[in-house]
């Protein structure tokens, strides 16, 4: 088990050996801010969100629009009996529709928030999309690192394999120990394709969640992943999720909408008069008749309360989805920003403390070895705790970096306006 754990080690570490192989096969090395830009700039699904709310807003302008009047043209035939005047008539009217009793502000007002609905849905799916991005950085970051310790500790398997032949060939080791070095390395190598491999897959779904046409390739590093943007408080992360979090904010103009909706409905369960205007003609003998007058509807069985009902009960249930939601975000706020503390300490502890050691200590095993006092297999043991050092080094700076990323997600941290465009949301940017 203790091999199969060294094997996996070295695959783990020299599988980020070649940082630069990325770059050298043309794919540029972008930051994660660098990213976003590009994402908010020419992403496809970007600006087809911003579509999306741009013809939700046509719907305002349809509700600020009073109705069409309507032209009714028909001709009076008499099949039989005597006429009274005619046997053929022409009949002209109009009609108009006149809502007077606030039915356009209500429709105007409900259709601006379904707008608000609109833009909420949309910068919830950026932000959605903008955490998948960031989850895809930081494996494609972290697998480059792993490839690039990798490649150090093969640097170091092929400097002991140097070693080792030459004091074989001295007669001071056996060929045993060479071949030993050999097969490990061979082995490193085939882990460090591996982790290559890996590092181009994170790097795949990265682009995948781009959507960005232009950009086919791209490499990220550990060194272009962004630093935290936030506050170093606590109550001030909670109070910013409160303010920004597009799930709650989507929720919030769920009860405006659903509101305005019910304000709609009653306002259009009030009759609203058509004006009437006619005129009949005739020939034989010629005659004229003009005729004018007022229309309501009866309300006597349809007074909306079907939709008024729906849409308060919509509103009472999205208040207090808000309300379950806003408890949700302060407690999920806290346990990321808990969990990066912990992370963060993790990580100082163990810098200040191990990995000093295990670097003496591989100092001391090879000094020893050239001396002749230790065998390959404990040099070996010196060489796997330093690569043990190294791997959970890299180990508690992704947990570190997942943890803040969770922070971020949390408090909405990232940027979601779309550049050049204005933002999506007025609120909380």
């Amino acid at each position: 088990m203790r091999r199969l754990r060294w094997i996996g080690i070295l695959a783990l570490v020299l599988a980020f050996a070649r940082p630069a192989r990325a770059s050298d096969d043309g794919a540029p090395t972008l930051t994660a801010e660098q990213l976003f830009d590009r994402w908010l700039r020419a992403s496809a699904e970007v600006q087809g969100l911003c579509a999306q709310v741009g013809a939700a807003r046509w719907d305002a302008v349809t509700a600020r629009t009073l109705p069409n009047p309507e032209l009714q043209l028909a001709v009076n035939q008499l099949v039989g009996g005597a006429p009274p005047d005619s046997k053929t008539g022409y009949v002209g009217q109009v009609s108009w529709e006149l809502p007077l009793f606030g039915q356009v502000p209500a429709r105007r007002r409900a259709a601006e928030a379904r707008v608000t609905v609109a833009e909420a849905t949309a910068l919830m799916t950026l932000w959605e999309r903008a955490a998948e991005m960031q989850s895809a950085m930081i494996d494609a970051a972290f697998a480059d690192a792993r490839a690039t310790m990798m490649a150090r500790d093969l640097a170091e398997l092929e400097r002991l394999g140097r070693i080792v032949a030459t004091r074989a060939n001295a007669g001071a080791n056996s060929q045993y120990d060479v071949l030993r070095v050999t097969s490990a390395a061979t082995t490193v190598r085939a882990a460090l394709a591996a982790a290559e491999t890996e590092r181009a897959a994170a790097e795949s779904r990265l682009l995948a969640a781009m959507a960005e046409p232009s950009l086919t390739r791209v490499h990220v590093t550990r060194a272009g992943l962004a630093a935290f943007r936030g506050p170093q408080e606590e109550a001030a992360l909670v109070r910013l999720a409160l303010e920004r979090r597009p799930d709650l904010e989507l929720a919030r103009r769920n009860v405006v909408a659903a509101n305005r909706a019910a304000e709609r409905e009653r306002r259009d369960a009030i009759p609203s008069p058509s004006l009437v205007a006619g005129a009949l003609a005739v020939a034989g003998p010629n005659g004229f008749q003009v005729t004018g007058g007022v229309s309501f509807p009866l309300p006597v069985f349809d007074r909306r309360q079907g939709p008024i009902g729906r849409a308060l009960a919509e509103a009472h249930a999205n208040e207090l989805f808000a309300t379950a939601l806003e408890a949700r975000i302060a407690n999920e706020v806290r346990g990321a920003w808990r969990a990066r503390e912990a992370a963060r300490a993790a990580l100082a502890e163990y810098r200040a403390a191990a990995l000093p050691a295990a670097a003496e200590l591989l100092r001391r095993a090879e000094t020893t070895y050239q001396a002749g006092t230790f065998s390959i297999a404990e040099l070996f043991d010196a060489y796997r705790s330093t690569w043990d050092a190294r791997l959970q080094e890299l180990d508690l700076e992704r947990t570190m970096a997942t943890a803040e990323v969770a922070v971020e997600r949390a408090a909405v941290l990232v940027p979601l306006a779309p550049v050049d465009r204005g933002p999506l949301l007025t609120h909380g940017q």
